[in-house]
């Protein structure tokens, strides 16, 4: 079970904003960090993501939080994350629009369909509507994996 993310975002408020838009929810500071923000996935979750400025990292510092330090390499890379969200199809696409983010929806192989979300233009969300989520929920597993891909 994943419980929260993190992002780099280059206007992290604004991020945070259109990210609490799929929720419904506030964006929050997270005042640990400069310029952070976190974004709880719904009112009665401890599911979320933090947003923190480009170009820093999170390092190895006190047991009690890690260090965020100056970092100018590229964010973005392999990360990326499904999350569900209670919004549906149009009403995501929508708000990415008005966000000026890149979306699209597309199926995952037979599997299920998820909404590609492009935080401002280089991390990956894909969310996934009650009904898409429905469809993940009943692949992912073990069994079925191996199933569809044929491992043993």
């Amino acid at each position: 079970m994943i419980l929260h993310i993190s992002i780099a975002a280059i206007d992290t408020r604004r991020a945070a904003d259109v990210l609490a838009s799929f929720w419904r929810v506030e964006a929050l500071q997270f005042p640990m960090y400069e310029d952070s923000y976190i974004v709880f996935c719904g009112e009665k979750t401890g599911s979320c993501i933090e947003v923190y400025p480009q170009g820093t990292i999170l390092a190895p510092s006190t047991p009690e939080l890690p260090a965020l330090q100056a970092d100018q390499r590229r964010p973005g890379g392999p990360f990326h994350a499904a999350l569900s969200v209670p919004l549906p199809e149009d009403e995501v696409h929508s708000i990415c629009r008005q966000a000026g983010w890149f979306s699209q929806t597309g199926p995952r192989g037979p599997f299920f369909s998820a909404i590609e979300v492009w935080v401002e233009g280089h991390t990956l969300l894909e969310l996934l509507t009650p009904a898409m989520t429905d469809d993940y929920v009943a692949f992912a597993n073990v069994e079925n994996w191996k199933k569809a891909f044929s491992l043993n």
